[in-house]
């Protein structure tokens, strides 16, 4: 067995690439949750194959990609929105209507407020928030960074799914405006994605909710690493509370 290279992992995990036979990628970390998702989406939805799992971790397909920046910049952004919308329309089928109240609360009750400059406490943004969703299947963290553009069969792959409470379809367009809307994913480059995004968010704009975007920011700022990143999600936290 031969460790071609350390991959990039966004959820703390170790992610290597592996050549035994033949290449695969091999992910350590919070694989219980990642593995659960996988296998309720590999129906529904385009993921890479589970190969082999043990308690510490999991092989899966390698799928020789095109990062989702570098696919933005190259090409239109129509097999993109058609592939987001597709995915979404997947995954609301069968869905239920769920209250979502104690969800939130519960979340919010464990979010320190006191810690961060925000315009609003838990209750406010409880009061604002819609409670009756529907619960479907879901990805649990559909962002742009989850997303690669095979160049091998030309198709897009999600990757990363996570189990979550935040189950339902709306929760994963709500994350996905955290980079459409707020342009997280290109916090730190030099790019401009204005006009390509907003063709993307017009496409999604009938599910969109400000203060779901500001929960799923929340969910974020407590990781952030950097005093930038977190002004970054403070200020674009700010300029949705209206």
């Amino acid at each position: 067995m031969k460790i071609l290279k350390s991959l990039k992992g966004y959820s703390n995990g170790k992610v290597l690439l592996i050549e035994d036979g033949s290449i695969f990628v091999r992910k350590y970390g919070d694989i219980v949750r990642n593995l659960e998702r996988y296998k309720d989406l590999q129906d529904k939805i385009s993921v890479p194959k589970i190969l082999n799992q043990t308690d510490e971790y999991y092989d899966m397909e390698y799928v020789s990609n095109l990062d989702i920046k570098k696919y933005i910049s190259n090409y239109n952004l129509s097999f993109l929105v058609k592939f987001i919308t597709e995915t979404m329309d997947k995954l609301a089928e069968d869905s239920v209507m769920k209250d979502y109240t104690e969800v939130f609360r519960k979340k919010l009750d464990s979010f320190n407020f006191e810690e961060y400059d925000l315009p609003f406490t838990s209750e406010n943004l409880l009061d604002r928030l819609p409670k009756m969703i529907p619960q479907s299947a879901y990805h649990g963290d559909f962002t742009m960074d989850n997303i690669l553009y095979s160049v091998t069969d030309h198709r897009f792959v999600m990757i990363d799914p996570l189990t979550t409470e935040y189950d339902s379809y709306i929760f994963d367009i709500a994350k996905l405006r955290q980079d459409i809307t707020c342009k997280w994913f290109i916090r730190n480059d030099d790019v401009y994605y204005d006009y390509k995004l907003k063709v993307l968010s017009n496409k999604l704009k009938q599910y969109y909710d400000d203060n779901l975007l500001i929960l799923m920011l929340l969910r974020v700022l407590p990781y952030t690493k950097t005093e930038k990143d977190t002004q970054f999600l403070i200020d674009e936290i700010k300029k949705l509370w209206k």
